[in-house]
């Protein structure tokens, strides 16, 4: 059998000993803490239990961070489910950390780079189990001979089926002891309304350079596909420039922006890195066929890239958490190329089908948050449909028909605010994020 964690709930009394060893053992390498106590129901409701999670990084046996990472940064040790990180191959995307449920790598700032738990590496070799499982005080970690379980099904504990090294013992008495007086319903509503939401790892104040660069590449796989197929001519040196601009934009938030060359490592596996691919295709084969116009294959070659392109950025973000049940979001980044691409070649059946479908899944979704209680956001709301629904209709169809170019203007500034919206509805899946959720869920349904 393999080796790895054993947490038994029972016994962890959140006294951060394992932490504490943790820094002690690889104080030298450890810039934050690798290991964290998350407390489920730390505002200790009376009708729940209060317990611990001592969690650092799971190595899982179908690891979301090697996967993912764009740069091929982690590896798996042969013989041990251990996954290593080689911080010389990072180019601290941090597309890791959206990735890992257990929020195990922690991107440093000051290095470019994330650190995650090493599994005391150093120690294994000499037969020794890691720090925090060997100073635990009251054995509820430990480290030894388990059976990875895809599947374990357990409050507070992220599922996602990725077979963490860890295996966790339930509670053996999952109810608080029960109070001879009953909640009201409005002190119940009291607690719920505590689990406030996990503050996103996606901040806007970094991560703005995505917004523009998602904008970005519809627009020109737009007008590319709109020269190619022969609607418009197209100015290669402004067309190079933005498209260059973009590929600048997009390192703008790498940690080490001098390696962003490895960021298509991983190909096989990373939607990133496949969007780095595509993207640089859909440039490169446009600059052949402006060098070489006669050859119409560079050209399809070069939109086809491009929407190949589109679609990885869509999937890029399958690693975050679903707002609704729909995969399909409104500011789609392939849905917008095929709405740029259709006003730009006039295609009026493509634009009011995609239009229409455009006005259903926002409205859909705003119901949606509005049924599950998530932020509407207003003021972006009416604005997105004022500006980027009616004002476009109005200004084609109403007193003064046939505004095209201010329409088009307006459908682009609701492409905007509804794309601001995207990176604002982000969440990830972390510990203290899924601990709130099942408490919510739980005192819902008491």
């Amino acid at each position: 059998m393999n080796k790895g964690f054993f947490f038994d709930l029972n016994k962890c009394v959140g006294c951060h000993a394992c932490v504490v060893a943790c820094q002690i053992e690889n104080g030298k390498d450890q810039s934050v803490p690798w290991r964290e106590i998350s407390t489920y129901n730390s505002n200790q409701h009376p009708d729940l239990p209060v317990f611990h999670y001592s969690l650092a990084c799971n190595h899982c046996e179908d690891a979301p961070c090697m996967f993912n990472c764009p740069a091929a940064a982690f590896v798996k040790e042969e013989g041990i489910n251990m996954i290593s990180h080689i911080a010389d191959n990072c180019i601290g995307c941090k597309y890791c950390t959206w990735a890992c449920p257990y929020d195990a790598p922690k991107f440093i700032n000051e290095k470019g780079v994330v650190e995650k738990c090493t599994l005391c590496q150093h120690r294994l070799i000499e037969n020794k189990k890691p720090a925090c499982a060997n100073l635990c005080p009251t054995g509820a970690l430990d480290f030894k001979a388990i059976e990875i379980k895809p599947h374990q099904r357990l409050a507070g504990f992220t599922e996602k089926g990725i077979g963490p090294s860890i295996n966790v013992v339930e509670l053996r008495r999952k109810k608080a002891p029960k109070l001879h007086i009953a909640l009201s319903e409005n002190e119940k509503q009291q607690f719920i309304n505590i689990q406030r939401p996990i503050p996103s790892k996606i901040n806007m104040t970094v991560e703005w350079v995505l917004v523009i660069f998602t904008l970005l590449v519809p627009i020109l796989i737009a007008y590319f596909s709109a020269g190619v197929i022969g609607f418009m001519q197209i100015n290669p040196w402004i067309f190079i420039t933005a498209g260059c601009s973009g590929l600048i934009l997009s390192s703008l938030h790498l940690g080490k922006k001098t390696r962003a060359w490895r960021a298509v490592f991983n190909i096989r596996n990373s939607w990133l890195s496949r969007e780095v691919f595509f993207y640089g295709l859909f440039l490169g084969m446009s600059v052949a066929w402006f060098i070489f116009p006669h050859i119409s294959y560079f050209g399809y070659a070069a939109a086809l890239a491009g929407f190949a392109a589109a679609w990885s950025i869509d999937k890029v973000y399958h690693v975050v958490e679903k707002n609704t049940r729909l995969n399909l979001h409104s500011a789609g980044t392939f849905l917008t190329t095929l709405f740029f691409v259709s006003l730009l070649t006039n295609n009026i059946v493509f634009i009011w089908i995609i239009f229409i479908l455009k006005i259903l899944l926002y409205t859909y979704r705003k119901i949606y948050f509005k049924i599950h209680h998530k932020s509407v956001r207003w003021w972006f709301t009416i604005s997105r449909i004022l500006i980027g629904f009616i004002l476009p209709v109005f200004l084609q169809f109403g007193l003064q028909k046939n505004q095209s170019t201010l329409a088009l203007l307006f459908l682009l500034m609701g492409e905007i605010l509804d794309r601001l919206e995207f990176y604002l509805e982000l969440k990830i899946i972390e510990p203290r994020e899924q601990i709130r959720k099942d408490i919510i869920k739980s005192l819902s349904s008491n």
